[in-house]
């Protein structure tokens, strides 16, 4: 089922989702390494990568929806990609009810922390999802490019 979001080929939605993978899994990092050492630093640039990771997750996610509502088949497929959205979608909203934790005045340490780490553990999932609609659904997976790369028969395999 070739992908309909792709860019020279190439489906857009798995180059794009890297970022928000590594921007808001260093964001709990970082907050983690703040609280624990009290650096205020630390925490400030859990912020900028929190904030970053939100904005890249909206630019991967409109690939990923527009495959999401063009390309994937009923049956488990869609069971699975459903399961994926609502993964990733909940974890982003973790993660904003960690920014919104935030204030001007003080940082509720705990609750942000608690958030980031269930956003985390829900983004995990949605990826381990994403990479089950790709490797065993073969959802984004351009039919006629694999059989130009497989071999024809066993024998040529040798």
């Amino acid at each position: 089922m070739r992908s309909t979001a792709r860019l020279m080929g190439h489906p857009i939605h798995p180059m794009l989702i890297p970022y928000p993978f590594a921007f808001l899994s260093g964001a709990a990092a970082f907050d983690i390494a703040g609280t624990m050492r009290e650096n205020p630093a630390l925490s400030q640039t859990a912020t900028h990568l929190r904030n970053a990771g939100l904005a890249a997750a909206l630019v991967a996610a409109v690939p990923g929806l527009i495959d999401y509502l063009t390309t994937v088949p009923s049956g488990k497929p869609s069971q699975t990609a459903t399961l994926h959205l609502v993964s990733n979608v909940s974890a982003l909203a973790c993660f904003a009810a960690a920014a919104a934790t935030e204030s001007r005045n003080g940082r509720s340490a705990r609750a942000r922390l608690s958030w980031e780490v269930m956003g985390l553990s829900l983004l995990s999932v949605g990826g381990w999802l994403g990479g089950s609609l790709t490797y065993h659904h073969q959802v984004g997976v351009d039919p006629e490019e694999t059989r130009r790369r497989l071999p024809q028969s066993s024998e040529s395999a040798r």
